[in-house]
């Protein structure tokens, strides 16, 4: 008798088993879903402008949003420091020998790095 309600225990769990992939079947046979996943596989995989190039294109922007800021604060700087050169005729002196060298005619420069 044991065995016999084993078997019809286990053909019982078979049978829930069935119903729940026939429900699932179910869902995934819908043709609004089938539609559905084929259009965004289409999204993301097609066209020129799909998901993956936004993507790629938002980290380029990122990027080139901190180069922006950074060249932006250089010429800030640049923009003040010819300020002070204009002001003053003795920081252009300066300015020059620190940078390019520069001497006077009569003068020798010796270098000491």
């Amino acid at each position: 008798m044991q065995k016999n309600l084993e078997f019809s225990f286990t053909v019982h769990n078979f049978a829930i088993n069935m119903s729940k992939v026939f429900s699932i079947l179910k869902i995934v046979t819908n043709k609004y879903l089938i539609v559905f996943v084929i259009f965004i596989i289409a999204i993301t995989t097609t066209e020129e402008h799909n998901a993956f190039q936004r993507i790629e294109n938002a980290q380029t922007i990122k990027k080139l949003e901190k180069e922006l800021a950074f060249y932006k604060n250089k010429s800030a700087e640049n923009i003040k420091r010819l300020e002070q050169l204009r002001a003053d005729k003795q920081q252009i002196e300066k300015f020059a020998r620190e940078r390019y060298r520069m001497h006077a005619p009569n003068e020798d420069v010796f270098i000491v790095e």
